[in-house]
């Protein structure tokens, strides 16, 4: 299924990015204990651009949707704060999570296109095996890291269940679970260059 006409688009990334923003503010302030971290993780921002890309007509479209919906959940997240707290997000937070609206949107506005249309399993597998290395990841994260094993448990099951999900043959299925290894060790390498630019970023700011 693809959007029909491009003011209908328009107007889903919009409100799907704005939404995402809002609602990742309220799940971080009012979700009890270590659940509050649901609101300020990455993963489901990321499945946002995915699945909104995944009904865009083109690539462009795709890649358009992923970055402008995670720019705009971005400004959706700083002004709910800035309205309920009167607090914003100061500047250097602003670019940090600006490049990684650029990135992450580009990459996963893509990847959901590519799930949703590429005719060669390899390339369907691969994008929900990157989808599901992200969620897993970002578990193990929680886990190990921040000490959050309940948290950390559920981010690796969502991870470990989107190939079985959002595979659309065996082939998919399978491929997506082998995928994941090679998609961990891109993204440990991801997420330790998005740390650096945050210390840069920080810095300069």
């Amino acid at each position: 299924m693809t959007i029909d006409t491009g003011a209908r688009r328009v107007g889903l990334i919009v409100v799907v990015g704005l939404g995402t923003g809002v609602l990742s503010q309220f799940a971080q302030d009012l979700l009890p204990g270590e659940w509050s971290q649901l609101g300020n993780a990455i993963s489901p921002w990321l499945l946002v651009a995915f699945l909104l890309a995944s009904v865009m007509p083109d690539a462009r479209w795709a890649i358009a949707a992923g970055v402008i919906a995670l720019a705009l959940a971005v400004v959706g997240f700083y002004a709910t704060t800035t309205l309920r707290f009167g607090i914003g997000g100061g500047t250097s937070s602003l670019i940090f999570w600006g490049t990684g609206a650029l990135v992450g949107g580009t990459v996963f506005g893509l990847t959901g296109f590519e799930w949703r249309t590429s005719p060669d399993h390899r390339r369907r597998a691969l994008a929900i095996g990157l989808l599901a290395a992200v969620w897993i990841g970002e578990g193990l994260y929680h886990w190990r890291s921040l000490g959050e094993a309940a948290v950390g448990s559920a981010f690796v099951l969502a991870g470990a269940l989107v190939p079985a999900i959002l595979g659309r043959s065996r082939e998919d299925r399978l491929g997506g679970y082998v995928a994941i290894v090679p998609a961990l060790a891109l993204g440990a390498l991801g997420f330790v260059t998005f740390l650096f630019l945050y210390g840069v970023v920080t810095g300069v700011a």
